[in-house]
């Protein structure tokens, strides 16, 4: 599979960031070699490629050649058909393609990680048991930390809540959004850090105040006193995040993965401070 010269040596390669909301023409090209080669290793491939271009089409809501009987189908059924179903699809409706192509056996979830990784797209087929494959955004490393950080707020569910709803907005197909997932970070962190300091008995009503008490009494080594007051300063400096404004944020999905990824370190290293084992 995907052995040519071009591939072996990596000459269709292209260096990039993680990519959303977007399926290059290249990893189209390759789902359908993968699924072209499997389908055709038996006599009726023919046939049973009809069968995965029709199913994929239901799967997406497109309509198809309706083509009755083994004889019709040899007869008028092209590969081009399934070529441009797949080629013309919108980025999600390819992601459906991939997670329908895996529950048929046409593709496996190996497979379409290498592709992923291969064409840094920035979604994985996670397998969520009993035999069902979704895919999803790709951030293995911080959804752990993010749900350390959820059973560190455990006792405040409003600031848990904040979490899921910054990992979410960055999840939901329709309604991802890097702004909300930033807000949520932040309101996440700085609810966490008053109720800390709270706990202490001292005071803080906003974050740059947690900060400034964290700092004057010394709570925590200066260097990561320095490293939470620069994400104080990140948060006022982005217009709808920190304060609301009639320019868009520049913020994108990196961002938003960093802040949600800082934001839920940063509840874990205070948990950790007061003699909590890791979450």
């Amino acid at each position: 599979m995907l052995t040519s010269f071009t591939r072996r040596h990596k000459l269709d390669y292209e260096p990039c960031k993680l990519r959303y909301k977007f399926v290059p023409a290249a990893f189209r090209y390759d789902l359908l070699k993968t699924v072209l080669e499997r389908i055709h290793d038996s006599e009726d491939g023919h046939l049973r490629e009809y069968g995965v271009y029709r199913h994929l089409s239901v799967m997406v809501n497109k309509d198809y050649e309706r083509l009755v009987g083994e004889d019709t189908i040899n007869e008028f059924y092209s590969s081009d058909l399934l070529v441009d179903l797949v080629l013309t699809a919108q980025w999600h409706e390819v992601l459906s393609m991939v997670e329908a192509l895996i529950a048929i056996r046409r593709l496996k979830r190996r497979e379409a990680n290498d592709l992923f990784d291969y064409h840094h797209i920035g979604y994985e087929a996670t397998d969520h048991g009993a035999g069902t494959v979704q895919v999803e955004v790709k951030y293995d490393a911080l959804v752990e930390e993010v749900d350390r950080a959820e059973e560190a707020a455990s006792q405040h569910p409003a600031i848990a809540a904040l979490l899921r709803d910054a990992r979410q907005a960055l999840v939901a197909p329709k309604e991802v959004s890097a702004e909300n997932s930033i807000t949520n970070s932040m309101k996440a962190i700085e609810g966490y850090l008053k109720a800390w300091l709270a706990e202490k008995g001292v005071k803080a009503s906003t974050l740059g105040e947690a900060v400034k008490e964290i700092r004057s009494r010394k709570l925590v080594d200066t260097t990561i006193a320095n490293a939470l007051e620069q994400f104080y300063i990140y948060r006022n400096k982005q217009p709808n995040i920190g304060h609301g404004s009639v320019a868009p944020s520049d913020a994108g999905h990196s961002e938003a993965l960093l802040v949600l990824d800082m934001a839920s370190s940063f509840i874990n290293y205070f948990h950790r401070l007061d003699g909590n084992s890791p979450p």
